[in-house]
């Protein structure tokens, strides 16, 4: 069966030759989010890379189309306060996020945080002087930030698109900048509101995906940011392997959920739908007991550069836990 993605209308100037297979259950909300809402607004004179969609009154998801072999689409999300706004995650670094966010909070300072450390999610990072990340990711981060990391996953050997068909020039350029890692608790504040209090969100430890992954609770909106709470993966070189398991996945989600629960409106991932309901928290929680039970009744085995990866479906999710037999904890 074929799974390449069938097309979706878009003025973004990128084509992905190599994409990530279609999830049949996103598929459809895309298509209507991106060709028919009118929650879309477009700005291709500050960023033609990014399709902005206005989920409340005073926050943005960010559409950054896939420019990676095998990789999804991605969102960043926008969260604009009194006084300043918060950009959850940079995506591949196509088009300047930075430019884009102070053009939708205009005379705010922008903050950027990153959920976790991987390439589709920090490569716009160079746009920014400082980026918080959770501690636990922050020296892993610190060692991928050289000119030739992205360069691995995106360009060949010539300097050419591995996989679509983007000009290098308008990837940011590379530039060192602080990198400040901090605890699962840890609010930023966004400025001072009407009634006098202060608007603030709270990162949340969601380890993993990676040992840092990391959700966003916006205590203003009930929104939480989900970030990539999909698998444990634990990659050479990890520096906390006892966070990367189900298991620590399954922990800090019922943690969430006895803290947050009752006021999360809805929640957002880093890929595919958005705005789900808060129950999805306990989708992915289910389906990490049910590997924690049984670990050997996987919907699929897959290859994951060399080493048996399992999958488990997440109940009305579109997607899956996926973990090693080493990572189930």
């Amino acid at each position: 069966m074929n799974l390449d993605p069938r097309p979706i209308q878009s003025s973004i100037p990128v084509h992905n030759f190599k994409p990530e297979h279609e999830k049949v259950s996103r598929w459809s909300f895309m298509k209507v989010l991106r060709e028919h809402s009118d929650l879309k607004e477009y700005y291709p004179e500050v960023n033609p890379f990014v399709e902005c969609y206005k989920v409340r009154p005073n926050t943005y998801a960010l559409f950054n189309p896939s420019i990676m072999a095998g990789c999804g689409d991605v969102w960043s999300y926008l969260i604009i306060g009194p006084e300043r706004a918060l950009l959850i995650d940079t995506a591949f670094g196509l088009g300047d996020l930075k430019k884009l966010c102070e053009f939708l909070a205009p005379g705010k300072e922008a903050v950027c945080f990153d959920t976790h450390r991987h390439v589709d999610h920090i490569g716009g990072n160079v746009c920014f002087d400082r980026v918080y990340i959770n501690e636990y990711d922050a020296e892993l981060l610190e060692r991928q930030m050289t000119p030739e990391y992205m360069a691995g996953f995106l360009l060949d050997a010539d300097g050419k698109p591995s996989a679509s068909d983007f000009d290098p020039a308008d990837l940011m350029p590379f530039r060192p900048y602080e990198i400040v890692g901090v605890p699962s608790g840890y609010r930023f504040d966004l400025g001072k509101k009407a009634d006098g209090g202060q608007y603030q969100v709270e990162v949340n430890l969601v380890s993993g995906h990676t040992a840092g992954e990391s959700g966003i609770f916006d205590f203003e909106t009930g929104c939480f940011f989900l970030g990539d709470a999909t698998s444990a993966l634990r990659e050479e070189g990890e520096p906390h392997p006892e966070l990367c398991t189900i298991r620590s996945l399954r922990d800090h989600i019922n943690d969430i959920v006895e803290r947050h629960g009752e006021e999360i409106s809805g929640v957002f991932p880093g890929h595919g739908t958005f705005d789900l309901h808060p129950v999805t928290l306990n989708y992915i929680r289910d389906a990490a007991d049910n590997i924690l039970a049984h670990p050997d009744w996987h919907d699929r085995k897959i290859d994951w550069f060399g080493r048996a990866m399992y999958t488990r479906n997440i109940y009305q999710f579109g997607s899956d836990l996926k973990y090693t037999l080493d990572t189930i904890g």
